[in-house]
């Protein structure tokens, strides 16, 4: 059992972002601070293998904070850019909880624990419970008028359960502290309905906003008034 045990652990350098990443996700980042740039660089004449997890706060003591879970991503593209910085774009393979920080310097290097796949008893109410899942996101995402900025790829959702709510959770746009909580939850059926929640207040709150802004626009055009005149909030 020890031997499974130390199979799915392994070291890693550690990327600390302002960003959730969920596995199977992109993420694109500029790298400016010199530490990071040498983790990158290393990465890429590598296995172009890195943790990304969540940067909490720098306390008083000076001693920076992150999340343990975090995901395993891919180096799926880096450039530099005129001013000298580093354009990225990761992608999202797997969990991790982290077990213990190895270095600090030149950058963070951890021990992690690869968090195996969730699973959960597939019944009939979840698979209702995902399709009603993708119609409110699809709701969501025109409430938010971004869906003509996404590609195709993104819109069509995966059908596998794990993978739909990973995505959902990727789409969100909600405080990094809850797509944290998301990515932490351990079970599929959790995080869906975890996710129905979400969707449903954030439908209903970008409803209500949808609602006036139209509400002032009518006003302003039936008085005539520019539209700068109007106060939206």
């Amino acid at each position: 059992m020890l031997e499974v045990i130390k199979k799915m652990r392994r070291e890693l350098p550690l990327l600390l972002v302002e960003a959730v990443l969920f596995p199977g996700s992109k993420l694109p980042l500029t790298i400016v601070e010199e530490r990071e740039k040498r983790l990158i660089e290393d990465c890429l004449v590598g296995d172009r293998i890195v943790g990304v997890t969540l940067f909490k706060r720098r306390s008083l003591s000076d001693r920076i904070e992150f999340c343990d879970v975090g995901t395993i991503a891919v180096v799926v593209h880096a450039e530099i850019t005129q001013d000298n910085q580093v354009a990225l774009i990761l992608r999202g393979e797997q969990r991790f909880r982290l077990v213990e920080i190895l270095q600090s310097e030149p950058y963070w290097i951890g021990r992690v624990e690869i968090l195996p796949a969730r699973f959960s008893f597939i019944s009939p109410q979840l698979t209702h419970l995902a399709n009603r899942l993708s119609a409110m996101l699809y709701r969501y995402i025109e409430l938010r008028e971004v869906a003509d900025k996404l590609a195709l790829a993104d819109m069509m959702l995966p059908t596998d359960l794990l993978t739909l709510g990973y995505r959902i959770g990727s789409l969100l746009d909600i405080p990094l502290r809850e797509k944290q909580e998301l990515l932490e939850t351990e079970d599929v059926n959790e995080l869906l309905l975890r996710e129905l929640e979400i969707l449903n207040r954030e439908i209903k709150r970008l409803q209500e906003s949808a609602f006036w802004h139209q509400f002032i626009k009518r006003i302003v055009h039936k008085r005539g008034l520019p539209i700068e005149k109007a106060v939206w909030n």
